[in-house]
């Protein structure tokens, strides 16, 4: 078996309060966030035992949590996140966070074939 594992929470739905407009704090925006961590997983497969792995559970909390702490970039959002998964889940290896805006405040021009919404994405890595 491969040393390394990937958990990885997909298409998380928030409605945030980011942004460095003052009108963004005011009634927010909808965001989707991503989280890929890499874990050394053959410990908790060969066990089935949760002390040999790292806790989606856990995993969502922290992004749930710096999600409902507004800030003005979604830079420092993301960097929070990374900065508290290596804290509380220090079995993960490499991480990757994306987080987008769907409907960033500015003007766009919709190609009518493609999709009705746009984003704006941060993607951090460690």
């Amino acid at each position: 078996m491969k040393k390394e594992g990937i958990i990885e929470l997909r298409d998380l739905m928030f409605h945030a309060f980011h942004g460095c407009l003052p009108q963004e704090r005011i009634v927010g925006a909808d965001y989707v966030v991503n989280l890929r961590c890499t874990v050394d997983l053959r410990r908790a497969a060969a066990t089935d035992d949760l002390k040999h792995t790292v806790n989606y559970a856990t995993l969502y909390d922290i992004v749930k949590s710096e999600m409902g702490t507004p800030v003005n970039l979604l830079e420092k959002v993301a960097g929070n996140i990374l900065k508290n998964v290596r804290y509380y889940a220090p079995a993960v290896k490499h991480a990757t966070v994306t987080i987008c805006k769907l409907n960033p405040p500015f003007e766009y021009a919709v190609n009518a074939l493609e999709t009705e919404h746009t984003a704006a994405c941060v993607t951090l890595s460690y």
